[in-house]
């Protein structure tokens, strides 16, 4: 935590503090020391340094990496969170919040980025030599990932590596992505070889050799550099501190993982500097607000016990979909009839009440304010005889049925009172699962599939049914079509609500069919019609697109019914494999800066 420590305790740190707005490029940050007086003591690197973290840690009400996620097959967001949904719908322009939010936080962290690496080097002669080093480095990383961030937001973009020192100089044209990632990655190259292989547990958040190597591999990947993806994760799953996946899955998203091994980079909180209000808008309503919920489509993406798609197993039971799945999918999802901060979580529309839960034992029939009831029906409680008026806000419930588990802040939401808007919760970044994953898919994207691929998508398959009594699938085709499927739906359901889905359905080609659809809930009062009586199970393709064709579904209402909910219809063409370049930008470079095809 000595990076927060530095924000707090040193005031010159304020000055990093202000947003930066209406500037070209965002190159200016006018928050940012220039003067001839900074720079000059290790102490002062170590505030800049922080400064260039803090754009890192970016929270549009809940993180970016979560709200990234929201803009997916994954989830549905009620309300607009964060801006989400013009990009969803078809809508985004080149004057939407959430594309000149990413635009403006990360080109500010590059400024200050660029600002250091120009000036650091007044403190050469009085800093320690190798923290000195260590900052550049670290420097270097944070630089690499926001411009990583925004080449695949935006494709090419305009490229500086240093402090724009006029007006003259500041206006500058796009460079192609290519040429961007070849510099990015030779300047992570850079820092892997000065960082140690991983931070202590008090320097957690920051930069390592590890973090270095694995965003190496994720870029290359993302780019099709398939030779050096295999490298780059080689160095760290063979590095003499090499990671390790945390045990449980459930508890790696919670307070429980902080520190472990399997985290290589982290986004960290601290009441009084920054929070976020993830568990607000992710929790039910014991808590929270059930604003960013999973879509039918994704619980359905979730395998059997068997190791296959629901559609694919003749043991999966449509009227009972949520039993003998993978068990990522009660790790990561909230589903009806589970015990969450500690209630029973149902959202019928006659579970007007439910029971308050003490250590697994029902010790309270409690109001329920999950069931999906309008402002003014009087039930009567068939267990005590209370009566209960629904209340009219909590009509639709989650709207789809379902809650993020994942990074929902479990004990924030009980204790209430604010803490759920005050979440300390860290936000992983970058994990060891996801070098593994990358590693197995650059090998079987070039054609090179051996008995390591297998090993290391096994790793990840055995550890999500650690201790849950079930002998795990394992994976031994080497068929590289099915193995493509198998690594693709590995990335789909471990990386759920953590960042990485837009890009992947995009690098896959995919992003055209699986947001051109109607997102949907599940059937508000459970599964008897469409799982009992008609025994539907939908269909899913080699990419992973979910057709539910036959199945009947209807708008959202209050009180819902046995089918489908219909929540939006999505709306994705060609254009939207790139955001658009924000039109403050365009306007300000007198059209240096070229707008993305289609805005």
């Amino acid at each position: 935590m000595k990076l927060l420590k530095y924000i707090i305790g040193l005031g010159c740190c304020l000055i990093f503090l202000n947003a930066c707005e209406d500037v070209v490029l965002n190159l200016e940050d006018p928050g940012a020391p220039t003067d001839a007086t900074f720079f000059q003591t290790e102490s002062q690197l170590e505030v800049a340094l922080a400064g260039i973290y803090q754009s890192l840690n970016f929270v549009r009400t809940v993180p970016f990496p979560q709200l990234l996620d929201h803009t997916t097959d994954y989830a549905f967001n009620r309300g607009n969170v964060g801006g989400t949904v013009p990009a969803t719908t078809g809508g985004l322009t080149s004057t939407e919040g959430i594309t000149n939010a990413y635009w403006n936080r990360f080109y500010t962290g590059i400024q200050r980025a660029n600002n250091l690496l120009t000036n650091m080097d007044r403190a050469k002669a009085e800093a320690d030599p190798d923290r000195f080093t260590a900052i550049r480095a670290e420097a270097l990383f944070l630089r690499a990932m926001f411009y990583s961030y925004l080449t695949e937001l935006f494709g090419d973009i305009p490229f500086r590596t240093e402090v724009a020192t006029s007006l003259e100089n500041l206006a500058i044209p796009k460079t192609p992505k290519d040429q961007i990632v070849s510099s990015i990655i030779a300047d992570l190259e850079e820092a892997a070889g000065i960082l140690p292989a991983n931070q202590t547990s008090g320097n957690r958040g920051r930069a390592s050799a590890n973090a270095a190597n694995a965003l190496i591999a994720r870029i290359a990947l993302y780019n099709g550099d398939y030779a050096k993806a295999e490298s780059a994760a080689l160095k760290v799953m063979n590095a003499p501190e090499s990671p390790s996946l945390f045990a449980d899955y459930e508890s790696l998203f919670t307070n429980a993982a902080i520190g472990a091994p399997e985290i290589l980079m982290d986004l960290s909180f601290t009441d009084g500097t920054q929070v976020h209000e993830l568990p607000q808008r992710l929790g039910t309503r014991f808590g929270g607000w059930c604003q960013l919920v999973p879509a039918q489509q994704l619980v359905d993406s979730y395998e059997t016990i068997n190791g296959l798609p629901i559609d694919e197993d003749p043991a999966y039971d449509p009227a009972n979909p949520y039993e003998n799945r993978d068990p990522r999918l009660k790790a990561s999802i909230v589903v009806p009839g589970e015990i969450w901060t500690g209630h029973i979580i149902q959202t019928h529309s006659d579970s007007i009440a439910t029971w308050r839960v003490e250590n697994g034992v029902p010790v309270e029939r409690v109001f329920n304010p999950n069931a999906a009831n309008p402002g003014g029906r009087k039930i009567v409680d068939p267990f005590d005889g209370t009566e209960y008026t629904a209340g009219g806000a909590n009509r639709f419930v989650s709207f789809t049925g379902y809650f993020w588990k994942k990074f929902a802040d479990e004990p924030a939401l009980v204790e209430g009172g604010g803490a759920q808007r005050r979440s300390e919760q860290p936000i992983w970044l970058i994990r060891f699962a996801e070098v593994l994953l990358t590693y197995a898919e650059a090998k079987i994207e070039a054609g090179n599939v051996d008995g390591t691929v297998l090993d290391a998508i096994n790793q990840i398959r055995e550890r999500a049914y650690n201790g849950s009594g079930i002998p795990f699938p394992a994976i031994t085709t080497t068929d590289i079509n099915e193995l493509r499927r198998i690594v693709r739906r590995e990335r789909k359901i471990e990386f759920a609500n953590e960042g990485l889905r837009l890009f992947d359905i995009r690098r896959w080609g995919i992003a055209e069919k699986v947001l051109n659809t109607t997102l949907l809930g599940s059937p508000a009062n459970g599964f008897s019609k469409i799982g009992g009586e008609m025994q539907f199970i939908p269909d899913i393709d080699e990419d992973g697109f979910i057709s539910y064709d036959g199945a009947p579904s209807e708008p959202r209402k209050e009180m819902g019914d046995l089918n489908y909910r219909e929540l939006e219809t999505r709306v994705f063409d060609s254009r939207h494999y790139l955001w658009p370049i924000p039109q403050a930008e365009i306007d300000a470079t007198a059209g240096q800066v070229s707008q993305n095809p289609g805005y």
